[in-house]
């Protein structure tokens, strides 16, 4: 029996669960394959007997190019799935979300499920060290052989979220996949420790870093897909959040909602077409945001005067997040 394991794995949490989901597989006489997911990867041409979907979980959904490369995955005909997601704490819809892509391309998922493992997410969280790092890293390989126990047992269950849980999660989903997730490459600033290696942009999944200037540093697009493995995997921690640039562009954002409500308050009497107008207007100030503003912020930091302002960043007393062993370019999670 042929099964194909399908995943992306921005720090490595995802690797590792494939790992030991591949393990279990072949240990029961499974032949087993393993195809990373990057930005612009085709997936292949064949059904095999089982066809498992691996990914983290970003603002409760999966990520974007992960999705779109399961709309592309061949006519599943009744074809046999099962979907396993890792995250910080709680997936949410995120699991579902997956579940229902995989039956508009025709697959019968009979089983998913989701692993909970370290944090990768430096906006918000430091990630854990020490005694504390290897027990979330049990916990969360507990959770995938759970998971493999689920797939192999005579009755295999889905993971459920309840509705409530659906109603929040499914509009931030949305809104992080659509929008959300650009912003996050614009908060991040390279320090003076950076030494214009490249790695970050040589391993972005989606190609939304390059490096500029004289010396080279990275620049972020809005192409980001909110992995954080430019952070977290830089080899001299030299990749920060800017407290200013987050400002900036919060504040801004802020004041463009504001905005669209003040729109739509004002004409409510016509409130269609207010909607409407509102809603352009503010589209087209949020794309000059991402890119004119954000092109403003680029120049700026790079005079000297102003390097130290947008360098401040609280993520410098950080540690940073890989899964043991992870290196994306032995796990076929490089851009192509």
């Amino acid at each position: 029996m042929q099964a194909v394991i399908h995943f992306f794995s921005g720090t490595g949490n995802t690797a590792r669960a494939v790992g030991i989901v591949a393990e279990r597989l072949e240990a029961t006489g499974w032949e087993v394959a393993r195809h990373a997911i990057v930005g612009g990867t085709e997936p292949p041409a064949g059904i095999p007997d089982l066809t498992v979907v691996a990914f983290p979980i970003w603002a409760w959904a999966p990520p974007h190019f992960v999705l779109e490369y399961v709309r592309r995955l061949p006519e599943g005909r009744g074809a046999q799935a099962a979907v396993l997601a890792t995250c910080g704490a709680f997936g949410a819809q995120g699991v579902g979300e997956m579940e229902r892509a995989l039956r508009a391309r025709g697959y019968a998922v009979f089983a998913s499920g989701e692993a909970a493992y370290p944090d990768n997410f430096l906006l918000a969280v430091d990630p854990p060290a020490g005694n504390e790092l290897s027990e979330a890293l049990l916990e969360g390989d507990q959770a995938v052989q759970m998971f493999i126990n689920n797939c192999t047992s005579q009755n295999p269950a889905r993971f459920r979220c309840g509705w409530r849980h659906v109603l929040w999660s499914w509009p931030i989903a949305r809104l992080f996949r659509t929008c959300g997730r650009r912003f996050l490459g614009m908060f991040f600033v390279a320090d003076d420790r950076c030494t214009a290696c490249g790695q970050c942009a040589a391993t972005c999944p989606v190609r939304a870093i390059r490096m500029e200037g004289a010396p080279a540093r990275p620049r972020w697009s809005a192409a980001c897909a909110g992995c954080y493995r430019c952070i977290n995997l830089c080899p001299v921690q030299a990749i920060q959040i800017s407290i200013a640039r987050l400002a900036i562009h919060l504040g801004v954002n802020l004041a463009l909602t504001a905005g669209w409500v003040w729109a739509l308050v004002a004409g409510r009497e016509r409130l269609p077409w207010a909607l409407v107008a509102a809603t352009a207007v503010f589209a087209a100030l949020t794309v000059l945001q991402l890119t004119a503003l954000d092109g403003l912020l680029g120049a700026l930091e790079r005079r000297p005067a102003l390097r130290r302002f947008f360098a401040a960043s609280y993520t410098q007393r950080f540690g940073r997040y890989r899964a043991p062993g992870f290196r994306p370019e032995q796990s076929g999670a490089l851009s192509r």
